[in-house]
């Protein structure tokens, strides 16, 4: 073995080499094949401390144990160590990045690759990255990566454990009194007792010495989404408080946000989700508004003095890292976007970012840019939609994603209303409001000038590289009348008279957007937030589209329920040929009444945290006005 011909395969030294599987899997897989000779193979032995920092960058790591195998490769320290990293969300060399995650997910054992990096170690971590060199690393068979899985990672969730909150629900909610109808309110009682299917705690017992998980520290209680979603997610747990809240889990809700108050004292801010793979992204930045909805329900000011400094440092987070200069005329106006900062494919969906890079372009620089405009996207919590895209009639769409050149008028709204939030809680708190308030003032003055559009009503996404105000109708245009008070009523009327002409024709609910593009966050999904935040801004102006999607949203989640099973002894039968008993999707199918949603990066979700709570939140707003669906003709007993 020549050490000199091994230190020539990492002769660029940049993070192209470092982050591009199809860079660096050579020189790996020569590597691998050296820890095969009897003589070395001790150096890859876990006794032999060579890959247990998990903190040391993955090359360096693999010169040092070059380096024990002959002092002429020390050149591979030099060239790597300085070379550059890549961007990854985190340092794990089994959750994050480098040529285990590769080449685990690129051979696809698993339907979802988000089931794998789910999944804890059996082993020390050391172990278990030695039993790959074994295998032969980045050069393993299929067969042989699947037999390594197996042999060396638990089950997936295994970390966590349910809860039983049936003593905590309320035993009459206040919520069910409103609901006139009978079928309705029945409806409501039997989701009203959903909440103990989806309440989870950490529980690393079954976790061996040295072994490792994906999972961030939680110490509380919190809710999950359901399905694919196992853990505290953030975004969601908004929708799903409106729900807890109003069904009595007072306790339960006030752990959920205190597990992502904990999460901005670890990180400094919340990330997407509570999985090492997330560190670097958020999700839409909710978290003052969960504290001053539980504030709302509990009077609890101890909780808000407690949570402050954290809701302040979060601001700061987002005031830090999103903020953007936006042109319009001669002024120069402050406004947010999402933006991370990767050049690595998300380990979550490792192998479809890679191929969809790899199909675009051989430029790594242009790959970097691509894999950082997809986790952008999934920052946004809209992964994926034609809102983030250059060329809507490009297949496959998201080749010409752009996340990071889009200024979104949902995330401007939200950070006026924590704006808005801080202001007031900051005045409960110390009696003074400081600038938040005009923090608030000032952005929504940018957002009119850069965002609105005078003729229809509608709030439009600013597009940076185009510098002008998109024209594609979104469900976040409305959003600005949930978060403004005193608005322009006319402009509102006009607003609201759009979306009931959207409504004519998608009596499943608002659409995400108007394209039909195969992706999630497009036409025909109708997502349960954004329901809530279109009725949300009708209830502001008094608007009757409130009453019609209020209606139509029931229908969706009743209505599909009640095609896979769902039934209420002695109200409504179950369906014949129904195997199951009743799914609450996590989306819908906007023109297909009883439908669950579809496209996207993984199969629709039962479960489902925002779908329940936001359909308890509805009962509760709209209850007196609300009747069965038609739908439920088919078979009522």
């Amino acid at each position: 073995m020549a050490g000199g011909s091994l230190a020539r395969l990492f002769v660029r030294p940049s993070a192209d080499i470092y982050c591009d599987a199809s860079v660096w899997a050579p020189a790996y897989a020569r590597l691998a094949r050296l820890a095969q000779s009897p003589e070395d193979k001790r150096v890859f032995d876990p006794e032999v401390d060579v890959t247990a920092a998990t903190t040391i960058p993955l090359f360096e790591r693999e010169a040092k144990a070059a380096k024990r195998l002959t002092r002429k490769i020390v050149a591979i320290v030099v060239l790597l160590g300085v070379g550059g990293r890549c961007k990854g969300p985190c340092d794990s060399p089994i959750y994050c990045q480098g040529e285990l995650l590769h080449a685990v997910q690129m051979a696809r054992l698993f339907a979802d690759d988000k089931t794998f990096v789910d999944k804890p170690t059996l082993k020390p971590e050391a172990q278990v990255l030695a039993a790959f060199a074994r295998i032969g690393g980045a050069n393993a068979s299929r067969p042989a990566l699947e037999q390594f899985v197996a042999e060396n990672f638990g089950q997936e969730g295994s970390e966590l454990r349910a809860v039983d909150v049936g003593g905590e629900l309320a035993a009459s909610p206040g919520f069910l009194e409103r609901v006139v109808n009978p079928v309705v309110r029945a409806f409501g009682r039997e989701v009203h007792g959903y909440w103990g299917q989806l309440i989870r705690e950490q529980d690393t017992t079954r976790l061996c010495a040295g072994c490792v998980s994906s999972m961030l520290p939680l110490a509380r209680r919190f809710v999950v989404p359901g399905g694919r979603f196992r853990e505290t997610y953030y975004w969601d747990t908004y929708f799903a408080l409106e729900g807890m809240l109003r069904s009595g889990l007072v306790d339960l809700s006030k752990s959920s946000i205190g597990d992502l108050l904990d999460l901005v004292d670890m990180y400094g801010f919340v990330p997407n989700g509570a999985r090492v793979y997330y560190l670097d992204r958020s999700q839409p930045p909710v978290l003052t508004l969960m504290v001053k909805l539980y504030y709302e329900f509990t009077n609890d000011v101890e909780f808000v003095r407690g949570a402050l400094p954290r809701l302040q440092r979060e601001y700061a987070y987002w005031a830090d890292k999103h903020c953007v200069d936006v042109r319009v005329g001669s002024r120069v106006l402050r406004l947010s976007r999402y933006f991370v900062d990767t050049d690595v494919p998300r380990p979550e969906a490792y192998s479809d970012d890679y191929e969809l890079a790899h199909n675009v372009t051989g430029d790594p620089q242009i790959r970097a840019r691509l894999y950082a405009d997809l986790a952008t996207g999934a920052e946004s919590g809209w992964d994926f939609s034609t809102r983030w895209v250059r060329d809507i009639h490009r297949v496959p769409v998201l080749e010409t994603i752009r996340t990071r050149q889009v200024v979104p008028v949902d995330l401007n709204a939200i950070l006026y209303q924590v704006e808005m939030a801080l202001g007031e809680l900051s005045d409960l708190v110390h009696g003074a409001s400081g600038t938040y308030r005009q923090a608030a003032g000032e952005r929504r003055q940018a957002m009119d000038a850069a965002m609105l559009d005078p003729t229809s009503g509608l709030y439009f996404d600013y597009l940076l590289e185009d510098a002008r105000r998109s024209t594609e109708f979104a469900a976040a245009a409305v959003w600005p009348y949930w978060a403004f008070a005193n608005g322009d009523a006319e402009l509102a009327a006009r607003a609201f008279a759009y979306l009931g002409r959207v409504l004519d024709g998608n009596p499943g609910g608002v659409p995400a957007t108007l394209t039909q593009s195969g992706q999630q966050w497009d036409w025909p999904m109708a997502w349960p937030p954004l329901q809530y935040v279109a009725m949300q801004g009708a209830l502001r102006y008094g608007d009757p589209v409130g009453v019609r999607l209020a209606q139509s949203y029931v229908d969706s989640v009743l209505c599909a329920w009640y095609a896979t099973g769902g039934s209420l002894p002695g109200i409504l039968g179950k369906l014949g040929n129904a195997t199951d008993s009743g799914h609450m999707f996590e989306k819908f199918d906007s023109a297909q009444v009883g439908s669950a949603g579809g496209g996207g990066e993984y199969t629709v979700q039962a479960g489902f945290g925002w779908t329940n709570g936001v359909l308890i939140w509805t009962l509760d707003k709209f209850g007196p006005q609300l009747t069965a669906p038609k739908c439920l003709n088919l078979d009522v007993s």
